[in-house]
């Protein structure tokens, strides 16, 4: 079974990023919004475990702790927003 070299492997991995990106913006428009928010905290999930320790990365822990209360509360004002609109 023939290897990759590290330079063929990101080539691939490269193209398949673009691919993945380019199918994202196609389907954008027509996914709703709860969609949009679990898909992107299914990859904020998936991704956790590379981010590393919390206790490893110091004062990130509370900025992204900071940054999801935002969001939430952004999310929670668009949600009776739409409700309102109803």
């Amino acid at each position: 079974m023939p290897t990759m070299t590290v330079k063929e492997w990101a080539a691939e991995y490269r193209r398949f990023n673009e691919w993945e990106q380019q199918e994202r913006i196609a389907r954008l428009p027509h996914e709703t919004i709860e969609d949009s928010v679990r898909s992107y905290f299914a990859l904020c999930t998936l991704l956790l475990p590379l981010s590393g320790q919390a206790e490893e990365s110091g004062g990130l822990w509370e900025l992204r702790l900071k940054h999801y209360h935002t969001l939430a509360e952004k999310w929670m004002r668009l949600a009776r927003r739409r409700q309102n609109a109803s």
